[in-house]
């Protein structure tokens, strides 16, 4: 009984160790390189701030925008919709006019084959 007992701990301390080894290895990986942008120190404010400025907008700003931009409810809240794009006509390119073209060498290749 002893015996097993050793073998547990053992293949427990093996399977932490390569759980910290394998994400010490991705975390080393998954950084970016440090510049000088990082060293201000309102930069560490900005790491506080952003989650609570993400959380604002998806759990109050985005459902209040849904209430008051509804076609009964614009004229109480004097919403006026974005002008320049319609969801209803939409087709690829964007708002401004620009559309998506495949460059001529590419089509030509295709037909090619």
């Amino acid at each position: 009984m002893k015996v097993w007992r050793e073998a547990v701990r053992l293949a427990a301390a093996l399977a932490i160790v390569a759980c910290l080894a394998s994400s010490a290895r991705a975390v080393g990986s998954a950084m970016s390189d440090y510049d000088d942008s990082e060293a201000h120190p309102l930069r560490l404010v900005a790491y506080a701030l952003h989650p609570v400025g993400y959380l604002a907008e998806w759990l109050v700003m985005r459902p209040l925008h849904r209430i008051v931009s509804q076609d009964d409810m614009a004229p109480i809240f004097g919403y006026v919709p974005h002008t320049g794009f319609d969801y209803e006509t939409y087709q690829e390119g964007l708002s401004t006019g620009v559309s998506y073209e495949v460059p001529q060498s590419a089509t030509h290749q295709a037909y090619r084959h």
